[in-house]
């Protein structure tokens, strides 16, 4: 037997994925020897130790976090995510809270201890880290499968702002570029005619005076990076971006807020069709009042 399917046995709490990252980092002793590959072969009789963690008290950032609740239901949570929080584990053994933590104790708990190989419960989409705004995530299983397929349609319907380094040339376009991975830096993305279809619809909202613009961006696929890829790519990238704007840029956060999302969610007798408002922060310099 594999050694991190016997572990799935031994402790049900944890999922197979996060036994397999304890393997990984050393923590598994199997008849006294740390064994650090999860598919390591066992038998019953082998002595199995686990230096289990001490699991992180997250009952503070969870107070707190209720802050950027937009809406709730016994199907939905509705957030606005402040930048520089991660969605879900990256796949390390990190104590940092995440928006999974707070989903997975809003989950419906039946559910919950039958599914506990998913390290992503709950969540139907994504932002980067770097970006703010609206996450819609789901409490129960038909509400993930609902949500996850409107994404996949392209019924959910998303709006973004962002302030570029420069006002693009057209006030507004759609750019139709597909996006494929950056082989020579892996972790990114970039306009590629071998990579995969992705459309951006944009609009200039506003032009400052040292020549930045605040954009709304209307995404009709939903690639990686995709917003942050497509206005690089036409020289206007969003400020603040380490990976795909101007070295010289110092902002102290990526100017990409989600900020509108309409979709439709559970509701009795029929499906409720809904738009929900996340406001920028007032660093973007812009309201809808405006």
């Amino acid at each position: 037997m594999r050694l991190d399917a016997r572990l799935a046995e031994l402790y049900p709490s944890y999922t197979r994925s996060q036994l397999q990252r304890y393997v990984k980092n050393g923590d598994i002793y199997v008849n006294g020897k740390p064994i650090t590959k999860p598919s390591f072969d066992i038998s019953e009789s082998d002595d199995i130790l686990f230096n289990e963690p001490v699991a992180p008290d997250y009952s503070d950032q969870i107070s707190a976090f209720k802050n950027c609740i937009i809406y709730q239901d016994e199907n939905v949570i509705v957030i606005n995510k402040p930048a520089g929080m991660l969605v879900h584990a990256k796949g390390g053994i990190d104590p940092e809270f995440t928006v999974h933590d707070y989903v997975l104790e809003n989950f419906d708990p039946t559910e919950r201890a039958a599914n506990t190989d998913n390290n992503r419960l709950g969540i139907v989409h994504r932002l980067d880290r770097a970006t703010s705004g609206l996450m819609i995530c789901a409490r129960n299983i038909a509400t993930s499968s609902m949500l996850a397929r409107q994404f996949a349609d392209r019924l959910a319907k998303k709006t973004y702002l962002a302030v570029v380094a420069k006002a693009p040339a057209e006030p507004h376009a759609q750019i139709n570029l597909p996006i494929g991975r950056n082989l020579s830096k892996p972790s990114s993305f970039k306009v590629d005619a071998k990579g995969k279809s992705a459309i951006t619809n944009y609009r200039t909202l506003a032009v400052n005076s040292d020549g930045s613009a605040l954009l709304e961006l209307k995404p009709i696929t939903g690639r990686t990076h995709q917003l942050r890829v497509h206005l690089s790519h036409i020289r206007c990238p969003i400020i603040g971006d380490p990976v795909y704007g101007k070295p010289t840029n110092n902002q102290s956060r990526l100017m990409l807020h989600a900020y509108s999302l309409e979709i439709t969610i559970p509701g009795v007798p029929n499906n409720l069709r809904k738009t929900f408002i996340a406001e920028p922060p007032k660093i973007f310099g812009w309201s809808p009042d405006l």
